[in-house]
């Protein structure tokens, strides 16, 4: 019973208010996730049932949800379960769902790297699946070429279950329009490091100077330049997204999303600021340079041995990568820890680029009042505090996380100031994810990198890329203005 105990409060939005543990996956239809349900385990059954009388059963539920995804929802979570008490199981036993006759979900696997091929397909055959993952490295591209539909009529956000994220929903509006039921926003990349490495190299512990109110570019500079001269081959900074966050910290996006439509801000004092600040960070030797020495990877390794001071990841680094680590070498409690990017010493408050989390509804789905009671049972899950104390009590049982890093996690998605960077949602065909050389990533990733016999002036890169950003944008606005 402990075994299951486990498994099942794992999948009670696992950190949901707090961190995202999702890291990106492939699935195929042959290697589909395995789908559980947990309809003989009391506890966590009995704890929604306190939360029916909050949800809408007047909703009239009467097939399955269609999914399709590279991964599988775990149906033993708290949102599943009170969905289940509500609604009951869309046509439970109906053999022609097969393997999915007793679930909440008709799932539609696909790998992940042909996940908008394999949606695009289906909406425009009329077999439209009914929800898709949200994605910020899509968005709006796909709600323009008329993959989602939106939600407006649908999910009534004017309640109070919406106040949390009604402004970050605002600031995602396309065309005057809402698709995203945003239900909760989430801390997603940190700096990652080693307090036993920083106190070796008499350096402050950087969650002090962030407590302090010091910690900006500047002390972070300091500690870069600190480090490197401790030892050979000492780097300050490595990881993912480095410079996306930097850029994120002036609070002005390299294009943002405002009132509706999409704005260039290439030629903004922040972004050229920010900018100018990551090309130190390389022509100062501060970030590890992958492209000489690792192939153009990161290096966890360099980072556990004490070699890169930061290492830049999503939340989901400690339980899938850094804890082993930490097990294996026998490290004291909270020697792993992890602070927001620096502060631009000249923004007023402290910008961060955070996440959010969300359910698209696909256009042409044909279920829409499935579609509501789920967004209804999320919603409602989220703001319960019952399923969120199981769910850090349960995150420290399975994942080893201490209450030190869980307090600090939820404190700064208190203090810090959401920004979202819409540069990869101008379409893949232009700005293709996990590649350098786009038109947008360009112009941040060369000045970090600096790779020999390439002009990195942001200025220059600008004058090169600017045309095709500025001509997709004013393409996609034309569409909604």
């Amino acid at each position: 019973m402990r075994r299951r105990f486990k498994k099942v409060i794992a999948g009670v939005l696992s950190l949901a208010t707090v961190l995202s543990l999702t890291a990106c996956g492939s699935s195929t239809e042959e290697q589909a996730p395995e789908v559980t349900t947990n309809e003989e385990f009391d506890p966590i059954v009995e704890h929604v049932q306190t939360l029916v009388d909050q949800v809408d059963s007047s909703i009239n539920v009467e097939k399955k949800i269609t999914w399709l995804s590279w991964w599988a929802i775990d149906e033993t979570q708290a949102t599943a379960e009170l969905f289940k008490a509500v609604y009951g199981i869309p046509e439970e036993g109906n053999e022609s769902y097969g393997k999915d006759a007793n679930n909440i979900f008709e799932y539609k696997f696909v790998a992940y790297e042909s996940r908008y091929d394999k949606l695009a397909q289906m909406v425009s055959t009329g077999n439209s699946p009914d929800m898709f993952q949200f994605e910020l490295e899509n968005y709006p591209y796909t709600v323009y070429k008329g993959m989602f539909q939106s939600i407006d009529g649908i999910i009534d956000t004017s309640t109070s279950d919406w106040d949390a994220t009604r402004d970050v929903m605002e600031q995602f509006k396309w065309g005057g329009k809402n698709y995203c039921a945003i239900t909760q926003v989430e801390l997603n990349q940190v700096l990652w490091y080693r307090k036993s490495v920083i106190e070796k190299a008499g350096l402050q512990d950087p969650y002090e100077l962030y407590m302090e109110g010091n910690w900006n570019w500047d002390t972070f500079t300091d500690m870069c330049n600190a480090f490197q001269l401790s030892g050979d081959s000492k780097y300050a900074v490595d990881g993912y997204k480095i410079p996306d966050y930097f850029v994120m910290s002036t609070g002005t996006p390299i294009i943002g999303l405002e009132n509706g439509q999409l704005k260039c801000n290439l030629y903004e004092e922040d972004v050229e600021r920010s900018i100018n600040y990551i090309s130190t960070l390389a022509t100062e030797n501060y970030r590890y340079p992958r492209h000489l020495l690792n192939n153009w990877s990161t290096s966890i390794p360099a980072f556990v041995a004490g070699d890169t001071l930061f290492y830049g990841d999503g939340t989901w680094l400690w339980k899938d990568t850094l804890k082993s680590y930490a097990s294996r070498y026998k490290w004291e409690d909270n020697d792993i820890f992890f602070v927001p990017y620096p502060k631009d010493p000249e923004a007023d408050v402290y910008y961060h680029g955070l996440r959010h989390s969300s359910y698209m509804l696909c256009a042409g789905s044909d279920n829409i009042e499935g579609y509501k009671a789920w967004i209804d049972c999320v919603i409602t899950c989220v703001n319960d505090p019952g399923t969120k104390e199981l769910s850090r009590e349960q995150d420290k049982v399975n994942y080893d996380w201490t209450d030190e890093q869980l307090d600090f996690a939820e404190q700064l998605l208190t203090d810090l100031t959401p920004v979202f960077e819409f540069k990869q949602g101008i379409g893949s065909d232009v700005a293709p994810t996990n590649t350098i050389d786009n038109c947008v990533d360009s112009l941040i990733q060369y000045p970090y990198i600096q790779n020999e016999g390439q002009d990195i002036s942001y200025t220059s890169l600008r004058a090169t890329n600017e045309g095709q950003i500025t001509a997709r944008v004013n393409e996609m606005n034309a569409s909604v203005s």
